[in-house]
């Protein structure tokens, strides 16, 4: 992937946004460019009632008051992560609306120089990696992640060096919704 001419389009793509609705979201698609092309997921931790726990997810999270503007909020849910400082956002992707919840979710894609190390907040994150661009190419990494509900889902595979349970995080669903988008803009 031409990281340059992905990042272009991105800032010249008009998102399509959605209506109001019960609550708003951001989540950040943080690329770092050296020392080779990469992107943030965490492991969201665990915790009673939330039936993404321990699922793979990008920053983000729902505004605050406080928060400027979108991209604040993602900013800030960010740092509070992972502990990454991130500065403007390259471009929004399109907004995601509520086939399985009543919100919606606002992806930003911002991009910092170098991959630095993370500092999960273990009271959302149960991990935070980075991860290689390239396994969204992969197809050796790509699965099927098996859900109840709506059945099996695309997904890519990443292996995260950690001891088993964890050594696998399976990017699927809304974050893979949203990484298919910048694919898609990126080719």
């Amino acid at each position: 992937m031409d990281l340059e001419l992905a990042l272009r389009r991105v800032a010249e793509h008009r998102p399509q946004l959605q209506p109001q609705a019960d609550w708003h979201a951001a989540t950040a698609l943080v690329l770092a460019v050296d020392p080779e092309p990469q992107f943030i997921v965490i492991r969201r931790s665990t915790r009673r009632g939330d039936p993404w726990s321990g699922h793979a997810a990008l920053p983000g999270g729902r505004t605050d008051p406080a928060d400027g503007d979108i991209a604040a909020t993602a900013r800030r849910e960010t740092f509070e992560e992972v502990g990454v400082t991130i500065g403007e956002a390259v471009g929004r992707l399109d907004d995601i609306g509520g086939r399985m919840f009543k919100g919606v979710v606002s992806p930003l894609v911002f991009v910092v120089d170098e991959a630095v190390p993370l500092t999960p907040d273990p009271s959302e994150v149960a991990a935070a990696h980075w991860v290689p661009l390239s396994l969204l190419s992969d197809r050796r990494a790509q699965v099927r992640h098996p859900v109840r509900i709506v059945g099996p889902w695309p997904g890519w595979e990443f292996r995260t060096g950690a001891p088993p349970p964890d050594d696998s995080l399976i990017i699927w669903g809304l974050t893979h919704r949203i990484l298919s988008t910048f694919i898609g803009l990126a080719s």
